[in-house]
């Protein structure tokens, strides 16, 4: 890939035409699948695609996108992936309240002249759970379980001095009992890097493609108990649209933008990110980062809320914190720990295990 040359004003008009025409096309990919679906809780699937994989950028109140500079990018807005010097690997462990297991997986390879290159799993598994129906609510002797697996590869280029481009090619496969699905679903995102004090602009479309529908057929318990049949009904399956998410976010040096002045050994983050799914209401958060000695940070941020126009239901604030151990031969290793308040979700939970926490290493070599 040729990085454009020359003057940088043409270059930069050029970058944002490209953003344009990128975001412009993913809305028109995944408006199909929306057309006809009342958008509200409840209608996508595979709702694992919604759960934040990222540890740094939930301590932060997820107002990563516009941050996105190291392998964390690649489950948020893959243009980062183009700050990575050499190889990374990284791998997450989120607790999910249920005994619901979810871990993620990723590495990456700066490749030079050919961007960066890397690869992602997410993987998320129930245990046994009972079927329980209105006839047999203790269950019926039977037991089903779920999962969701989403593997894909990754790619990031610089197209000017400014501005960058990333995507990724997920296949994903989800089980419900015996009904599975398989399929392909995209993210692209950029990350435009100003001259104006620091500050950077990130966009990412995430879970787009086509409607989700499992093979096979269920058993209708609802409608047997509503209508009084001695049976149930056997129903196939309907379509349903991927999770798609639209972000827009910015980002700079706290102390550059701020005019707080710069005490030595310190840096810091400030972030702004709002975010549109398609199956809810908009989301509006803040977050800051800062780091001493770029070895230890201290992260924050807040999900705004405003009457049932703007936010989440439940989640408010977020922290964590980061450590970077550098170690012989310039490996650097990145242990991140977030905590998410979940309100009412967080409260019914008694067990630590069952709490929000978020763990996650990364080795950068």
């Amino acid at each position: 890939m040729t990085v454009f040359k020359g003057n940088r004003g043409a270059g930069d008009v050029r970058a944002i035409l490209f953003a344009g025409i990128v975001l412009l096309v993913a809305l028109g990919l995944a408006s199909p699948t929306q057309a006809d679906e009342v958008q509200k809780a409840g209608t996508t699937s595979i709702q694992t695609l919604k759960v934040s994989t990222s540890a740094r950028a939930i301590g932060m109140g997820e107002t990563y996108c516009a941050v996105a500079d190291d392998i964390q990018s690649i489950f948020w807005n893959p243009a980062g992936l183009i700050h990575l010097q050499g190889t990374a690997a990284y791998f997450a462990q989120i607790n999910m309240p249920a005994n619901v297991q979810f871990n993620t997986a990723a590495a990456a390879r700066n490749m030079g002249r050919y961007g960066v290159l890397g690869v992602h799993l997410l993987a998320m598994s129930t245990d046994d759970m009972p079927v329980r129906t209105i006839f047999n609510p203790e269950g019926t002797g039977e037991n089903f379980m779920a999962y969701d697996i989403i593997g894909g590869v990754s790619w990031a280029q610089r197209l000017t001095d400014r501005f960058i481009f990333g995507a990724n090619l997920r296949v994903a496969q989800s089980g419900l009992g015996d009904a599975k699905y398989t399929g392909v679903l995209g993210d692209l995102g950029t990350l435009y890097e100003t001259a104006l004090r620091t500050l950077k602009i990130g966009m990412a479309v995430q879970n787009f493609g086509p409607d989700i529908k499992y093979s096979g057929t269920y058993l209708d318990y609802l409608d047997q108990g509503r209508r009084a049949r001695s049976t149930p009904e056997e129903n196939e399956f309907t379509g349903a649209p991927p999770p798609t998410i639209y972000r827009l976010g910015l980002s700079a040096n706290f102390f550059t933008l701020t005019g707080v002045p710069r005490q030595h050994n310190w840096d810091g983050i400030i972030a702004v990110e709002m975010s549109h799914p398609n199956d809810n209401r908009e989301r509006l958060n803040v977050g800051l980062e800062i780091t001493y000695l770029d070895i230890f940070s201290l992260r924050g941020g807040y999900k705004l809320r405003y009457k049932n126009i703007l936010g989440y239901d439940e989640e408010r604030w977020t922290t964590g914190f980061g450590l970077r151990i550098p170690t012989p031969g310039n490996v650097k290793v990145a242990i991140d720990y977030a905590f998410m308040d979940f309100g009412r979700i967080y409260r019914a939970t008694e067990d630590f295990a069952g709490h929000p926490h978020r763990f996650s290493i990364a080795v950068n070599f």
